[in-house]
């Protein structure tokens, strides 16, 4: 997943199989479903953040050890009505190359709308293949009512099919935008946050400890950065028990990713930051 199944190209989990998404249609959930989860009313926060850019690409080079072993673009493709309200989209794709994908392939495509005033989800997309796994997902996040209502297939279960709801605590994430959440932030060393973040169908609280302020070299330039270290509490969603991610954003007002590196079982996977653009 993105802050986790980077390890191994997949860069913070980010998902869905793109060979078969285009033959799917997306059933709506039923009624009984969404009739199964109260709607415990909330008021949307108003949050007193930086705002993200209306327009950005960033492209990154996966590696493994010395081995390049994908690549990777995070991008906000702008501003868009969702609901009633005005979200940035956000999108990734990560997608193996070269020798390790000739064991391994992987093409994960994510995408998610986070509200430009509240910065919560309001829903996300993924598509994902990682060697014979395959899986389209998608779940729509009624912040007022505090639920969820998800849909999902198993194109590797013989088109398995599953929709599911829940609820939410207040102000909730999916595991994508919670990395951009975290760039609207006045971060400082020492200072740790904690989110709830929905990955599956459970809500996981995502404490990241803000480390220290270090000056990182990559392919698109030397940055004077903040490393922050994301640990679920609930070893395995974005890192394995006794394993380690960590993340490089820059500390000036564009809270850019430049980097992120990943213990595996051998050795570690890092993305870094081969170069990027601004819109307007």
């Amino acid at each position: 997943m993105f802050w986790q199944r980077a390890a191994i190209v997949g860069f913070l989990g980010l998902s869905v199989s793109i060979s078969r998404a285009a033959d799917v249609v997306t059933p709506a959930i039923s009624s009984v479903t969404l009739s199964s989860v109260s709607c415990e009313t909330t008021a949307w926060r108003v949050a007193a953040s930086t705002p993200l850019p209306i327009a950005e690409e960033l492209n990154f080079v996966l590696r493994w050890g010395i081995i390049t072993a994908g690549r990777a673009t995070l991008s906000v493709r702008g501003i868009e009505p969702r609901d009633g309200r005005t979200a940035y989209h956000l999108s990734s794709y990560a997608r193996s190359t070269g020798f390790v994908n000739t064991f391994y392939t992987v093409q994960d495509h994510s995408d998610a709308w986070l509200d430009t005033a509240s910065l919560t989800t309001l829903r996300y997309e993924k598509n994902v293949r990682e060697g014979r796994y395959r899986i389209q997902e998608n779940a729509d996040f009624d912040q007022p009512c505090r639920r969820y209502f998800q849909h999902s297939v198993r194109f590797d279960k013989n088109n398995k099919t599953e929709d599911r709801a829940g609820t939410l605590p207040p102000n909730a994430l999916d595991v994508f935008s919670s990395l951009y959440f975290m760039r609207t932030l006045p971060l400082e060393v020492g200072q740790t946050y904690t989110l709830d973040v929905l990955s599956g169908d459970k809500v996981w609280p995502l404490v990241v400890n803000v480390k220290r302020r270090e000056t990182v070299k990559v392919a698109a330039g030397r940055f004077d950065c903040y490393v922050l270290e994301p640990i679920m509490r609930q070893p395995g969603i974005f890192v394995t028990k006794g394993k380690k991610v960590e993340v490089w954003i820059t500390a000036d007002e564009r809270r850019m990713p430049v980097k992120m590196r990943s213990e595996v079982v051998i050795g570690h996977v890092a993305a870094e930051l081969v170069n990027y653009r601004k819109g307007t």
